[in-house]
């Protein structure tokens, strides 16, 4: 079930980025790229805490 759900996270990861680039270039406005800013922020504060959490 977790290999799936990485899988997933990489598919929609990698789609973002191609938004952030867009963003970056200027062919979609810029703010999409600060919403998909604060997206890998949160993802990756709540995928660091799970990794810590099975470390305990």
């Amino acid at each position: 079930m977790r290999k799936s759900v990485y899988r997933m996270l990489l598919v929609l990861v990698v789609a973002l980025t191609v938004v952030y680039t867009l963003g970056l270039l200027g062919v979609i406005p810029f703010i999409y790229s600060t919403y998909v800013t604060i997206f890998f922020l949160l993802l990756f504060v709540i995928l660091r805490r799970d990794y810590h959490s099975k470390l305990e």
